[in-house]
C-alpha cells in the first residue's frame, strides 16, 4: 500500500509539472499548440521551434506560413515550427537575444540598432546572429485622409491642425519612424495633443477600423507591396499618400540607417504615381545558442526555395539566394551554421 501511495504521489507531481510547463508558453495561433524551443543537433531527433513574426494581419505573419512550411521540411521528421504573432522588429531582437524565442523576423535596421545598443535598445545585444536577409523591401508609407484637408505635414505644423494620429505600439519601428518624421517637421506627440488632436498606439486592425469610421487622420508605417492592412485601409478610405522631401530622406538615411527607396505607382489604391520614400528589409535572425546544424538546415530550407517564397507573398518576390547572406541586408553577423551553408553553396566566397 505504501508503494502504491508513493507511485500515486509521484504521478500527481508529474501531471502538475506538465500543466505548469504547458501553461507557461507564449501566445500562439490556435494551430501552433504550446510552442517551445529545442535547438539540439538535427541528428538527435525532432525539434520544436518558435518563429516570432508580428501581429495577425501583418505581412510578417503571412510570411510565417511559408517559412514554417519550408523549414519544417528540412528539419528531422516530427519537427515543428510554430508561428508566434509577436510585436515585430522593435521587440523581436530583444526576445530572441534573451532566449524567449529561438528565431524570428526583424528589420536589418532594427537588428543593427539592437546589436550596437542604439536608439530604442538600451544595451548591445551582441549574441544576435543572422540567418537569411533581403527577404523583401519595405517602404515607409504615410497616409492622410482626404477629409482632413492636408497633404503636407509642414502645413499641419504651421496651422497647428488637430490631427488624429493612429500609430503602432510604442517602440515599434513604425512608431519610432513616425516620431522621427514629426521631429523633422518640428513637432511631437505633445504638440499634437495641445492642438486638440490625439495620438493612439494601435495594432493594424484597429487602425484600419478607425480610418473606416472617420476617427483617424494620419498613419505611417513600414509596409510591403500587398501589405494586407494598408491595402484594406486604402481600399476602404479615401487617403492621400505623402511624399517625403529629398532633404529628409538623405538626412535620415545617413543618421538612422534607412535606405532610399521608391514605392512604385499603384502599389496601393489612391497612389497613382511613384513615391520617393525610405525603406528597410526583412531578415530572419537567431542567437548564438542555436546549434550550427539547425541554423544550417533553416538557411538551406529558405535559400533553396526562392520560387515558393515568391509565390507566397507579393513582397517576397524581392528575395534572391545571391543577396540572402549580405551584411547590409542583415545588420548583424551571420550565424556560423548559416555561413557554412552559404560557403558550401558557393554564394559566399
Amino acid at each position: 500500500m505504501k508503494r502504491r501511495h508513493m507511485l500515486s504521489f509521484l504521478l500527481s507531481i508529474v501531471i502538475i509539472m506538465t500543466l505548469v510547463v504547458g501553461c507557461g508558453g507564449s501566445e500562439a495561433p490556435a494551430d501552433s499548440d504550446d510552442g517551445g524551443e529545442d535547438t539540439e543537433a538535427t541528428d538527435s531527433g525532432p525539434v520544436n521551434l518558435d518563429l516570432a513574426t508580428m501581429k495577425m494581419g501583418s505581412s510578417w505573419y503571412s510570411y510565417g506560413s511559408v517559412l514554417s512550411e519550408l523549414i519544417t521540411k528540412e528539419l528531422p521528421e516530427g519537427s515543428r515550427v510554430n508561428i508566434i504573432p509577436e510585436s515585430g522588429a522593435g521587440a523581436n531582437p530583444t526576445l530572441i537575444s534573451d532566449g524567449t524565442f529561438p528565431m524570428g523576423l526583424s528589420m536589418n535596421q532594427a537588428s543593427s540598432w539592437a546589436y550596437e545598443g542604439k536608439f530604442i535598445f538600451e544595451k548591445p545585444l551582441e549574441n544576435l546572429r543572422g540567418l537569411v536577409g533581403y527577404l523583401d523591401t519595405y517602404f515607409y508609407a504615410a497616409v492622410m485622409t482626404k477629409s482632413f484637408g492636408y497633404t503636407d505635414l509642414a502645413d499641419v505644423a504651421k496651422d497647428k491642425a488637430p490631427m488624429r494620429v493612429s500609430t503602432g505600439p510604442a517602440g515599434s519601428t513604425g512608431e519610432v519612424a513616425t516620431r522621427l518624421i514629426f521631429e523633422y517637421y518640428g513637432f511631437d506627440y505633445d504638440d499634437i495633443i495641445s492642438w486638440g488632436g490625439k495620438v493612439e498606439h494601435n495594432d493594424y486592425n484597429t487602425t484600419v477600423e478607425l480610418f473606416k469610421d472617420g476617427q483617424a487622420d494620419f498613419h505611417m508605417h513600414n509596409v510591403t507591396a500587398g501589405h494586407a492592412a494598408l491595402t484594406e485601409l486604402a481600399a476602404s478610405t479615401d487617403v492621400v499618400f505623402l511624399e517625403f522631401p529629398d532633404e529628409l530622406i538623405d538626412d535620415y538615411v545617413e543618421k538612422y540607417g534607412f535606405s532610399r527607396e521608391v514605392m512604385p505607382a499603384d502599389t496601393f489604391r489612391g497612389q497613382p504615381e511613384a513615391i520617393n520614400s525610405m525603406g528597410l528589409t526583412t531578415s530572419l535572425i537567431t542567437n548564438t545558442d542555436m546549434s550550427d546544424d539547425i541554423a544550417y538546415a533553416i538557411t538551406k530550407a529558405i535559400v533553396e526555395n526562392p520560387e515558393a517564397m515568391h509565390k507566397a507573398h507579393a513582397a517576397l518576390k524581392r528575395f534572391t539566394p545571391e543577396d540572402a547572406w549580405k551584411p547590409d541586408g542583415l545588420g548583424i553577423p551571420l550565424h556560423p551554421g548559416a555561413e557554412a551553408y552559404y560557403r558550401e553553396a558557393g554564394l559566399l566566397k
